[in-house]
Order: C-alpha cells, then sequence, then structure tokens
C-alpha cells in the first residue's frame, strides 16, 4: 500500500497561496509552456496566427465557459471545441476515427488493456506544473503496467477525488437514542456499523444508514474482502473464487443491510437516487459517502444538518483499506489528433484555476498536494472533514481491477443477486455461487475480445 503523501509530507504550509472569495485566478499556475512533449509524435502546438483546435468532450458544470475563455486567453495558440460528455456519442467518434483529443473518464484496466488511452510519463516528465513528486498517490488509479491498474505508466489524472467509504453522520439523530455517534478517528467494523443502524432504526430514526447502494456495490464487496485478507481475482485476474469465507461474510453483511429495513436498496430506492437530500433534510442518521459529500452542506438548507455533521473514518473488517470508487478524471484517447495541444489543457484542468476553484469549494480532494491548502476549513464540519481525509490518506489504494471486463457489468450482477437474498429467496451460498459463475463468464468472454 502507498501513503498519498510520502511520509505523511504536507508542503502546504510553505508557498501558501492566496484566495480571494470563490472566483481565483492564481497567476502562477498557467499551464501555458508546461509541457516539452514532442509535437511530431502529438500534432501541433499551433500559433497565435494559426491555434489549434483541441476537441474536448467533459461535463459543462466542470469545464465552464469562464474556464475555456481563461484557457484561450493564455494561451492564444489553441482553441478549446467544447463537447458535452455523452457515452454514446463518444463510442460513435471513436468507432468513426474521430476520437475527441481529451476526455472526461474514470480509470479502468479494461480501457488501458485496449490501447484506447495515450501514456503520460513523458508530459509529465517535462511539465513544470504537474509534477510527479506533486500528484498524490491517488493518482496511482489511473496507472496500469499491463496486467495490474495501480502500478506503471500514467493513462489519465484524477480531477478530484474522496475516500470513498468513510461514513457520514448528523450527530443530531443520535440524542436520545442511546446510540453513540461512530468515533472521529478510530475506525469502527463494519458490523458495529449495523449494529447501531438497528438500534438507531428501533429508536425511530428514518434512514439510519445509507449505502449509496444505487451507484454500484461491487467495488463495496471487494473492499470488504481485501480488508479480512482475502482475495476476489486469481492471480492472473481472469477468474473470481467468491465461495470464501471472506466473501461470504461480505455478502451476508450486504443481506442483512437490506433485510433489516435500515437503508436504501434497489428493492427501496429514493426517489432522489442519492443519499444527500435525505440527509440535508435531516432524515438519515449516517451515510457511506466520501469528503466531497460534504460540498452538500454549504447551503443555507443544510445549515442545521452541518451544525451536527461530521466525517468518521471508513469502517473495517480487520486491515484497514480506505478505497476511492470513482477517481473520475481525463485521459487523452490514443487516437487523438493533437495530443501536446490536449495535454495542455489537460495541465490547466488539473492544477490551474478549475481545479482551485474545486478545492476551495470542498466538493472533492485535489490531485496535486500543492493545492491542499484551499480546502474550506471555515465552519466546524469543514475543518474537521479535512482533517479526517488527511488521516485517511495513508490507507487510500486502489482496488483490483481486471483488465477482462467493467465495474458496471460487476454491478448489475451483484445487485441482481443481492436482492434475492435479501428476498429471502436464495442463502449467501447460493448468492456468492451465482455471482461467481456469471462474473466468470463475463471474465471469459472478455479475455476472448481481448485475445
Amino acid at each position: 500500500m502507498s501513503n498519498l503523501f510520502s511520509s505523511r509530507r504536507f508542503r502546504l504550509a510553505t508557498g501558501s497561496l492566496a484566495i480571494a472569495g470563490t472566483a481565483m485566478v492564481l497567476a502562477s499556475c498557467s499551464s501555458g509552456g508546461g509541457s516539452e512533449a514532442g509535437a511530431s509524435a502529438g500534432g501541433s502546438l499551433g500559433t497565435a496566427e494559426d491555434p489549434v483546435t483541441v476537441t474536448v468532450m467533459y461535463g459543462s458544470s466542470d469545464f465552464t465557459e469562464d474556464m475555456i475563455a481563461e484557457f484561450e486567453s493564455e494561451n492564444p495558440n489553441i482553441d478549446i471545441n467544447f463537447i458535452e460528455y455523452d457515452a454514446t456519442r463518444l463510442n460513435a467518434m471513436l468507432t468513426a476515427g474521430d476520437a475527441p483529443d481529451l476526455v472526461r473518464g474514470g480509470p479502468n484496466a479494461n480501457l488501458f488493456a485496449k490501447g484506447q488511452a495515450t501514456p503520460l510519463d513523458d508530459y509529465i516528465a517535462n511539465s513544470d506544473v504537474v509534477t510527479a513528486d506533486d500528484l498524490v498517490s491517488a493518482n496511482d488509479a489511473w496507472r496500469f503496467d499491463g496486467t495490474t491498474r495501480g502500478e506503471g505508466e500514467y493513462y489519465g489524472l484524477l480531477k478530484d477525488w474522496s475516500p470513498d467509504t468513510t461514513i457520514w453522520q448528523n450527530e443530531a439523530l443520535f440524542e436520545g437514542t442511546g446510540v453513540d455517534p461512530l468515533d472521529l478517528t478510530e475506525p469502527a467494523s463494519w458490523d458495529e456499523v449495523l449494529e447501531k443502524a438497528k438500534a438507531l432504526k428501533e429508536a425511530g430514526v428514518k434512514y439510519p444508514l445509507g449505502i449509496e447502494w444505487q451507484w454500484g456495490l461491487s467495488n463495496l464487496l471487494m473492499t470488504m474482502v481485501l480488508q479480512q485478507g482475502g482475495a476476489v481475482y486469481s492471480e492472473d485476474m481472469a477468474t473470481v473464487d467468491l465461495e470464501t469465507p471472506e466473501a461470504e461474510r461480505a455478502l451476508q453483511w450486504l443481506i442483512d443491510y437490506g433485510q433489516s429495513g435500515v437503508g436504501i436498496t434497489t428493492g427501496n430506492p429514493l426517489p432522489d437516487g442519492q443519499d444527500a437530500p435525505t440527509f440535508v433534510a435531516g432524515e438519515m442518521a449516517m451515510t457511506m459517502d466520501g469528503y466531497w459529500f460534504g460540498g452538500n452542506l454549504q447551503s443555507d438548507e443544510a445549515a442545521a444538518v452541518a451544525e451536527t455533521a461530521s466525517m468518521a473514518p471508513a469502517p473495517t473488517f480487520g486491515e484497514r483499506i480506505s478505497p476511492i470508487f470513482g477517481g473520475v478524471g481525463a485521459y487523452i484517447p490514443a487516437t487523438a489528433k493533437n495530443k501536446d495541444a490536449a495535454w495542455e489543457v489537460l495541465e490547466y484542468f488539473v492544477s490551474s484555476t478549475p481545479a482551485e476553484q474545486r478545492a476551495a469549494t470542498g466538493w472533492g480532494l485535489p490531485a496535486l498536494e500543492s493545492l491542499w491548502d484551499l480546502l474550506p476549513s471555515e465552519q466546524p464540519f469543514q475543518e474537521q472533514a479535512k482533517e479526517a481525509a488527511l488521516a485517511e490518506t495513508d490507507y487510500v489504494q486502489p482496488l483490483p481491477d481486471s483488465i477482462y471486463m467493467t465495474n458496471n457489468q460487476w454491478d448489475q450482477v451483484v445487485d441482481a443477486e443481492l436482492m434475492k437474498g435479501i428476498d429471502g429467496g436464495a442463502s449467501v451460498e447460493d448468492v456468492a455461487k451465482s455471482i461467481e459463475d456469471q462474473i466468470n463468464t463475463l471474465l471469459a468472454q472478455g479475455k476472448d475480445q481481448l485475445g
């Protein structure tokens, strides 16, 4: 396991950056001239008289018109053609040989193994603003060595990230129940979390515990197995074994969670498709969400809940492992025509105004260590969550990820089979065997496709 910061090195005390309100422009972080990668391999960098056009496919809420205008002002040799991210359109563009130059995405071993992303190590080595020693090790989720995600070359960079199994709690809902809130420094066991949730339900709390069920459970399943010292995949990542004590314990916890009625499942969904509105409304005591979730507590509507909110460490079944489920960021497609110019845009996106603004809002942790001092700490819950996130970073590591299939495939199978267990028609052994058989079939199909 790699530490997020080498020896907890936190360079934020020096070189502190000033913030002027919420709209800040830090002059030293412009991407202009950062990369010296050869244009012969990555297309022209253009000139002010004849700029090159970089097609960016991202979400407009993260890559705004103001950011585009600022980048083009600072880099008159590059124009940005922005396209709202759409998976169907992206696939069509890739199939037609007209790939965007920079694309929103999540780290995925299958994507990397298919050779669909450009390696970035040479760009990073020649950059003045995105350097290897400033990249937090959460970016390892975007590394791949040909077989294993988390090692090898970088194939993309994080936009921002969170340790996604930390538990946000509204301590006000614990009052008068006889149930103590989770400790803010020592991680609880998953069993303890579930027992507290059951006790809160008996005390009348409407929604004691959310685990964002609707966003997929395969990552949580793998985390629980790894925390017990078990393994899901074979060494070659081509098969899985879920008929183990570790896997069955994790699956049984998820079945118990669903049967206890303490939170949301596919059979008992929230209308919003996420925990945040229910938590902000003061009806949910605990939700398994990362640091980013604190961004929901900054509105006037959430003020009352924010006063009694805190972020507890990620629970464990033994070893302290605090995973990243998402790790969304950006990559340069292997077939992009303007890679060098796309790198200039990516530099700007992860190091300059967009990254500074994201950090200052508290909607995620920065990809660069040097930006951590921008995280908000004005309110008590913000300061507490910031300190908790820093403590959590020693336990962050990428989860196993086979090149032969995607998390979406995993999530569909796990959800369907767990619901059979929750509804009472299948034992945990049956659930484990059925998931194992279906995943092994998908892995075999994926292996055949890759050749």
